[in-house]
């Protein structure tokens, strides 16, 4: 599982995490790898940075059998996606769009369709804008 993020200081941070089950009890575990700096988040980019975690863990692409990402066309792109590139490299490491991601995209919709729920929402925002950007903040 892999996302790109731009943290406090804009910066585009990858994070990866493997989820792998365990040979002897088959127990599933969940790892968080690591938030890896990259210069842009281009697929080309995250697939090289990716490449580049797996074999620093001993880890063979040709073991992966599966791959989560949100929706991004840079993650999920039917043409140069970084789950195209894996699935050149190794196909049967077939793409799982990331439940989460996908839990949150019902949740907003439903929200949205409530009136009360939609002007909370949007005034909340409204509030962490004027915080984030205020100018204040910024002077520490």
């Amino acid at each position: 599982m892999a996302d790109e993020v731009t943290d406090s200081s804009n910066h585009e941070q990858f994070v990866i995490c493997l989820r792998w089950v365990d040979s002897i009890s088959f127990a599933v575990n969940k790892d968080l790898v690591g938030f890896y700096q990259v210069d842009d988040i281009t697929a080309s980019t995250l697939f090289s940075s990716l490449k580049d975690v797996l074999l620093r863990l001993n880890i063979n692409i040709q073991n992966c059998r599966a791959q989560c990402f949100d929706g991004a066309s840079n993650m999920i792109g039917a043409r140069s996606g970084v789950a195209t590139l894996v699935q050149k490299e190794e196909p049967r490491a077939i793409l799982v769009h990331c439940y989460g991601h996908s839990l949150q995209l019902a949740v907003c919709d439903t929200v949205k369709q409530i009136r009360i729920m939609s002007d909370a929402l949007d005034t909340t925002n409204e509030i962490s804008k004027l915080l984030k950007y205020s100018p204040k903040r910024d002077t520490f």
